[in-house]
């Protein structure tokens, strides 16, 4: 299994979040993006997003929640908002699915992430942070090296010595830890 590390993941949500609120906003001067800012943005803000729409749908569907004071508006305050909110609390399978796969396309960790996502969430909020994500990954390390270290066993080493001819009565690796009583 990839390394797990949450933060990367994290990383690009928000980062694709800020960045698409950032661009949809440098063409309004209205002081926030209307839900049909969002919905119709022009030809030059799509090519400014890279056709990459995805943090705009999220945006859109969520706008109701993001617009905490309910002027028809998500302004800066309600993006750092969101922001702060997501990174706190986590994400949710269907937002990690929309705001990572975007950007990491099918990477290995996010794959991971989502095949293992109620594993990893722990407190069963429906929600996985970089700490659970990361806890995860150290409990698949020590669970790989338990299973890995269950293979050796005494048996398969050598615990007497002697020499080969037979002369020397053979002993054990504790005998030679403490000197020999010299009344025997």
């Amino acid at each position: 299994m990839a390394i797990l590390n949450g933060q990367a993941l994290f990383s690009q949500a928000l980062y694709g979040l800020q960045n698409t609120y950032s661009v949809l906003a440098q063409n309004n001067k209205n002081g926030g993006l209307t839900i049909e800012d969002i919905t119709n943005p022009s030809s030059s803000v799509l090519q400014q997003l890279g056709g990459n729409t995805s943090f705009a749908q999220f945006l859109s569907s969520n706008f109701a929640a993001i617009d905490k004071d309910g002027d028809g508006k998500i302004s800066t305050d309600d993006m750092n908002n969101l922001t702060t909110k997501l990174s706190q609390n986590g994400l949710t399978y269907q937002e990690l699915c929309q705001l990572c796969s975007s950007n990491m396309g099918s990477s290995e960790m996010l794959n991971n992430v989502l095949t293992y996502f109620n594993q990893i969430d722990t407190n069963k909020d429906g929600r996985v942070t970089n700490e659970e994500i990361q806890a995860f990954n150290l409990k698949a390390d020590e669970e790989k090296l338990k299973t890995e270290y269950k293979s050796f066993k005494s048996s398969s080493m050598t615990v007497f010595y002697g020499n080969e001819d037979g002369d020397e009565e053979p002993s054990s690796l504790i005998d030679r830890l403490y000197p020999q009583d010299s009344n025997s």
